[in-house]
């Protein structure tokens, strides 16, 4: 039986990992392809489900495939095993939460049971050129974070820039120098806004065998488990009112910047129905949800030693 072709989708907190997977799902789609998605969040909830309406979905939630839930990961990864002997799968898309390491991920493709039914193909690193620079000063982050996105960027087979119409040509010069001097030498940079690349790119095999023999010693480099990510934490706002939607944006734009990314479903006032929130790099972007939707209104959190008494004080008069 043929093996499942396996893509890894990586990248830092609101890089546009997901907006690169809905692209990838769509070609797949119009390809009349088999394709099985695993989702990691951090938090207790996927506030985003309803991008995936009538997709083979499975949500790894409220902790990180690459360390605290690696074992639901390979329970899932079993059940995909069983089901491709009965109902073959054509591509399994896997995107780890903001602060995955990516081979921690692939590692677990290393087994011998997994290589009979996986193919690992391409580990894609996303990379925000609006955020880059400054998320690798000693100024504006951890140096767990700072480690974490260089990994990121050196245990990826392809490497995409993204967000490039938010910086200026000098900016994203340097960018690409910093870049090119963490990533591997034959790893490819495609500059791209919005998540748009030519998909042949994306779905090329870029990884052999060979990519992983460093795993025995790739613990000696770097400590497992919680120095990745131990700093970043999740919190989420339940049964949230209806809000003004210029309020909203006011408020989330003046949130301190250890609040990195935040998304939520909201009742706008005015609206009937709820609607699709995302901030990132201090931007918002409103989406309205369909009239059908029956989803309650939460907001997620996610940023450096977040907490619910700092939420509490941040969103009196708001929520």
């Amino acid at each position: 039986m043929r093996k499942i072709p396996v893509f890894i989708l990586n990248g830092f907190l609101g890089s546009g990992k997901t907006t690169v997977l809905l692209k990838m799902i769509e070609q797949y789609k119009s390809e009349n392809k088999k394709v099985a998605i695993i989702l990691n969040e951090l938090g207790a909830v996927n506030v985003e489900a309803h991008l995936f309406k009538d997709q083979q979905l499975t949500e790894l939630l409220n902790g990180c495939i690459c360390c605290t839930i690696q074992n639901d990961l390979h329970q899932t990864l079993k059940a995909l095993a069983v089901q491709h002997e009965k109902e073959p799968i054509e591509v399994l898309l896997i995107e780890g939460t903001g602060v995955a390491h990516p081979l921690e991920i692939a590692e677990v493709f290393t087994n011998g049971h997994m290589q009979q039914v996986f193919d690992l193909e391409s580990v894609i690193g996303v990379v925000d050129a609006s955020h880059f620079l400054e998320y690798l000063s000693i100024f504006d982050s951890t140096k767990e974070i700072r480690t974490l996105m260089k990994e990121q960027v050196l245990h990826s087979s392809i490497v995409l820039l993204n967000k490039i119409d938010c910086v200026n040509d000098q900016k994203l010069a340097k960018i690409n120098r910093k870049v090119d001097s963490l990533k591997k030498d034959e790893v490819p940079v495609l500059m791209t806004s919005y998540g748009d690349v030519d998909f042949e790119m994306l779905r090329k095999k870029r990884i052999g065998q060979i990519d992983f023999q460093l795993k025995n010693n790739h613990h000696g480099d770097h400590q497992h488990h919680e120095p990745h990510h131990g700093t970043i934490k999740t919190v989420k706002i339940e049964q949230v009112p209806v809000i003004d939607k210029r309020t909203l944006t006011n408020w989330l734009i003046n949130l301190p910047n250890d609040v990195i990314r935040a998304k939520g479903l909201v009742q706008l006032t005015g609206d009937s129905t709820l609607t699709h929130v995302q901030f990132a790099d201090k931007l918002v972007r409103y989406t309205k949800m369909g009239k059908n939707d029956e989803r309650q209104s939460i907001f997620v959190f996610i940023g450096k030693d977040l907490n619910e008494e700092m939420f509490q004080e941040f969103s009196q008069g708001i929520f």
